[in-house]
């Protein structure tokens, strides 16, 4: 028998539910202030990158110096501008909760009009192809990075990002490392970056060779990196 107690538990229980899933993906959203200054060098920084699993932002620490350059501050901005006016579709391949759909679509749409007033604003880009990528909506999230990739044309995170969408939700290993590479040729001293390609090769490619040449060739960038090192001593 359901009494008037198992209904007040039972909806406490929902609420805190809906509650964490919001802090959740606010939180993460909101790192988007870690991003590199795209008019300041840094020689240590926290930058941000997308998961595998199709979650939102994780966190990478990364050190060196770099430099993320936008273009068009004089007044030109690169043509032609992604569509923001958009639909917002959860596809059905997301396999997201009704409350993350509901937080994506929320976020698309408000993205899409900060951009609509500064459509230069390179983190907002590359939050939206963030939010759609986890509504399942891998062709926007293309538009979205290529874009920043044009805005601030010495970014890597736009670059690494692409890889990831294109090794594990498009299934195009070619354009996947294509991508990685371009990253690391752009940002040489992030970790993540040779991490996250030598997974690649090591998961999908199936090439140990490969995924141990490209840990050699980070830890020739940043010796002793603790991440690297462990992943190395996985591949022996």
């Amino acid at each position: 028998m359901i009494t008037k107690t198992h209904k007040i538990i039972g909806s406490a229980v929902v609420i805190i539910a809906l509650f964490a899933i919001y802090i959740f993906f606010d939180r993460q959203s909101r790192n988007t202030d870690n991003l590199p200054d795209i008019y300041a060098t840094k020689a240590t920084t926290t930058t941000t990158t997308t998961d595998k699993n199709n979650t939102d932002l994780v966190n990478i620490e990364g050190t060196g110096n770099y430099k993320i350059e936008q273009v068009g501050g004089g007044g030109g901005i690169p043509q032609p501008v992604p569509d923001l006016n958009r639909k917002v579709t959860i596809y059905a391949g997301a396999m997201i909760s009704p409350e993350a759909s509901n937080l994506a679509t929320e976020k698309i749409l408000a993205l899409q009009a900060q951009l609509k007033k500064d459509s230069t604003d390179f983190k907002a880009w590359i939050n939206l192809g963030i939010y759609q990528k986890m509504a399942g909506d891998y062709q926007g999230a293309i538009f979205s990075w290529q874009y920043a990739g044009r805005l601030a044309p010495t970014n890597y995170i736009s670059l690494g990002n692409l890889g990831n969408l294109y090794a594990y939700f498009l299934k195009d290993n070619g354009q996947a490392e294509v991508y990685y590479q371009q990253a690391i040729s752009k940002a040489p001293n992030q970790a993540y970056l040779y991490v996250q390609l030598a997974e690649i090769y090591r998961d999908i490619f199936k090439d140990l060779d490969k995924a141990r040449t490209i840990v050699n060739q980070g830890l020739s960038k940043i010796p002793n990196d603790a991440s690297l090192l462990q992943l190395k001593a996985s591949l022996q």
